[in-house]
Formats: structure tokens, sequence, C-alpha cells
């Protein structure tokens, strides 16, 4: 069983109860939902974007005790936290590309 989506710092998560793992998660859009299909037909069914039954793909997981999901302020630390991670880590792999990607795209 997983909870609703919960918003924080412009991030969507979600905890699983059955594993005690929050999971970083977006909607699914139309592009998306049509070239995971397209992906099933031609390589035997298997997802793309590993897109859920309820429309969300899983971006990234982590361990957090049910304890601490339940508890509004230990959560949303916890949570800001890995958001700070998450956008120091995109703002990392952005500086690689203009770095080592971008001069051979110009």
């Amino acid at each position: 069983m997983k909870s609703s989506p919960y918003k924080l710092n412009g991030k969507l998560f979600r905890y699983n109860f059955d594993t005690c793992i929050v999971e970083y998660i977006m909607k699914a859009d139309k592009d998306d939902l049509e070239a995971d299909e397209e992906w099933k037909r031609t390589h035997g069914g298997r997802s793309l974007f590993g897109i859920g039954s309820d429309g969300y793909i899983i971006l990234d997981s982590i361990g957090l005790s049910l304890e601490n999901w339940k508890n509004k302020e230990a959560r949303d630390g916890y949570l800001s936290a890995w958001c700070n991670d998450l956008d120091e880590e995109l703002a990392c792999m952005a500086a690689d590309f203009v770095k080592y990607e971008l001069p051979y795209l110009i």
C-alpha cells in the first residue's frame, strides 16, 4: 500500500508502507505514456519508464521508518535534505553537460 502523493519543495513523494521506502515520483504525461507503449511494442513488453498502473514514474527511492513518515516535522526535514541533494546532483550534471558535451553540439 502506498500513500497519496506528498508535495514538498516542488517535488512529489509517496511512501510505500510495505517496504518502508519513500519514492520520488512524477506523473507520466501523454508523451511519456505514448513513448512507453511504443517501447513495450518493440522491446518484448518491457517498460521504458516503469510507469505504474497509477500513472506515476518512480525517479528515485530511499528508506525511511514509518514513525518518521508519520511525524510531519521529521518527514519534512528528511525530505528537505533529500531535495537539496537532488538539486545539487542536478546542478552538477548540468555543469558537466555544459563543460563536456555542449561544446560538441555547437
